[in-house]
């Protein structure tokens, strides 16, 4: 009976411990990604999310909770077809898409 309940135990442990790796690396993943400066993100991508039909403009803006530092992605007018082109985060950072309007210089 001792040898049953120790295989049994065995298992389980075994079973538990190869399911943890992979949760426990999720947050430690997610804060590597983060771990570069939002601004150096938005430099390194900012050219790709430019190329991207309708949109006008980029820049490091706050989600609707006012703390959390995200991609702002401005778009001429917010779409499906569009909200499918622009990935919802970039390196960690989520993107927010804002609709705009286009976007002229002043003279």
């Amino acid at each position: 009976m001792a040898s049953f309940l120790g295989g049994v135990a065995d298992t389980l442990v075994t079973t538990c411990t190869a399911a943890l790796p992979s949760q426990l690396d999720q947050p430690r993943q997610q804060k590597i990604m983060t771990s570069r400066d939002i601004d150096t993100v938005l430099e390194d991508h900012d050219q790709e999310l430019l190329a991207i039909a309708g949109v006008v403009g980029v820049s490091v803006g706050l989600l609707p909770d006012d703390t959390t530092p995200c991609l702002q992605v401005m778009v001429v007018k917010e779409s499906e077809e569009l909200r499918k082109k622009i990935p919802k985060t970039i390196e960690g950072y989520p993107v927010r898409i804002e609709e705009s309007g286009v976007i002229r210089p002043f003279r």
